[in-house]
């Protein structure tokens, strides 16, 4: 009994200055990938508003595929994301393949195989190499990681 009460004290001082705080919250999103047609700059990208997306919709080429028109898109409900690799090989196209919040930070986890000398001859061709995605509307900073697999 006698270390029960600073057994519970040094429980209770770890989990209070220990650990690394909640767990990451998975985030809803919908893939875009199809709807974002054009060839955009090499980077990352967060929109809020009609002005952001269409800025740099009309910055960017139509080089690939059907042209399609500025999705539409009710910023009071969602914010678009996405990262582009610029043009190059479409074995190299980013997947977004999560979102999550954490410490009031939107992390969005890609995919790609650029850098890591997978291909096959069947996407030896030139691609956007771009992929978008809807969450719902946030404020928050949101950061873009690379994941592997």
């Amino acid at each position: 009994m006698r270390f029960a009460i600073p057994l519970a004290l040094s429980l209770a001082l770890l989990a209070a200055c220990g650990g690394d705080g909640p767990a990451p919250q998975a985030v809803a999103f919908q893939s875009m990938q199809e709807d974002f047609t054009r060839s955009f700059p090499e980077g990352t990208y967060v929109f809020r508003n009609d002005t952001e997306m269409a800025s740099a919709w009309s910055a960017a080429p139509q080089e690939f595929g059907e042209a399609k028109d500025m999705p539409v898109v009710d910023f009071a409900q969602d914010t678009i994301v996405g990262v582009s690799l610029g043009v190059g090989i479409r074995c190299n196209i980013p997947v977004i393949t999560q979102v999550s919040s954490h410490d009031g930070v939107v992390v969005v986890s890609y995919k790609t195989n650029l850098d890591t000398g997978t291909t096959t001859l069947a996407c030896l061709h030139r691609w956007r190499l771009t992929d978008f995605a809807r969450i719902p509307a946030t404020r928050d900073p949101v950061v873009f990681e690379r994941v592997s697999g």
